[in-house]
C-alpha cells in the first residue's frame, strides 16, 4: 500500500511541474505580425469575435488553419447558414451556403478586405439568385 501510494504521489508531483512550466499562450487576442494565420489577431484553432455586417447578420466564425474559416451566420429571416471562408493579411472571401431546406436564395458569397487596426472589413457579395452589392462587418458592440 506504501508503494501504492508513493507512485500515486510521485505522479501527482510530476502532473504539478509539467503544469506549471507551460501555461499556454497568456492573450490570444494579440495580432501575430507577418502571420497569414491571423483574423484580427486570431491564431488557428480559436473564435473570431462575433462579427455583424450592415444586413443585420451575424457571424461566428472560427479559424480552422492557416488562412481557412468555418462557421455559421445567422440571417434572421432565412436562418442559420453554415459559412467556410479563406483570408490572408488583406482579403477575405466568406460563403455561406444555405442547409435549412427554405427557399430562400441557395448561397452568397462575400469578397472583401480586412481592415485590422479597426477590426473591420467591407467589399462586394454576390448570391446564386443573381443578386448583389456592398457588405460591411465589424466586431458586435
Amino acid at each position: 500500500m506504501k508503494k501504492l501510494l508513493g507512485v500515486f504521489f510521485a505522479m501527482f508531483v510530476t502532473m504539478a511541474l509539467v503544469s506549471s512550466v507551460y501555461a499556454g499562450p497568456a492573450d490570444d487576442t494579440l495580432p501575430q505580425v507577418g502571420n497569414d494565420t491571423t483574423f484580427f489577431g486570431v491564431s488557428v484553432d480559436r473564435a473570431v469575435p462575433k462579427l455583424c455586417d450592415n444586413y443585420g447578420y451575424v457571424w461566428s466564425l472560427q479559424v480552422t488553419a492557416p488562412g481557412k474559416l468555418a462557421g455559421t451566420v445567422d440571417t434572421g429571416t432565412c436562418g442559420v447558414w453554415d459559412v467556410a471562408g479563406a483570408f490572408n493579411q488583406v482579403n477575405v472571401q466568406l460563403v455561406a451556403r444555405n442547409t435549412t431546406g427554405n427557399s430562400c436564395c441557395g448561397q452568397f458569397t462575400y469578397t472583401g478586405t480586412i481592415n485590422k487596426s479597426d477590426k473591420t472589413a467591407s467589399g462586394t457579395w454576390s448570391n446564386t439568385c443573381g443578386g448583389g452589392g456592398n457588405w460591411s462587418m465589424a466586431v458586435c458592440r
